[in-house]
């Protein structure tokens, strides 16, 4: 007769880099995107951290479909904080006024 086995299976995991434009972006992205815990009834773990301009972003899970759910919700998240980042990240130049000063409507000839 064979010994049984305990069925103890490893994580599913999966690890994601996202490369920014600056430091101060992939900073940006990290404070907003750690405030998105996974619920626990889901059986994910997420972790973030940043290496400089990189957000990294592992997860771990029981089941693939839990895995799976989470990583499409994680980047539905990070789409729209990037396209937020890309709206407002970037400060236009300041273009000078050349009607300055007050005008009458009126001419004076």
């Amino acid at each position: 007769m064979m010994p049984l086995k305990a069925n103890v299976s490893k994580p599913n995991e999966s690890t994601i880099r996202v490369p920014f434009d600056t430091p101060e972006h992939a900073k940006i992205a990290y404070r907003v995107l750690s405030v998105d815990q996974e619920p626990r009834r889901n059986f994910v773990q997420k972790t973030l951290s940043l290496e400089d301009d990189v957000l990294v972003v592992h997860f771990s899970a029981d089941q693939v479909k839990n895995l799976r759910t989470a990583i499409t919700s994680f980047f539905e998240c990070l789409l729209l904080c990037q396209d937020t980042i890309k709206l407002f990240g970037e400060q236009p130049e300041a273009k000078p006024n050349n009607n300055a000063g007050t005008h009458s409507s009126a001419d004076s000839t």
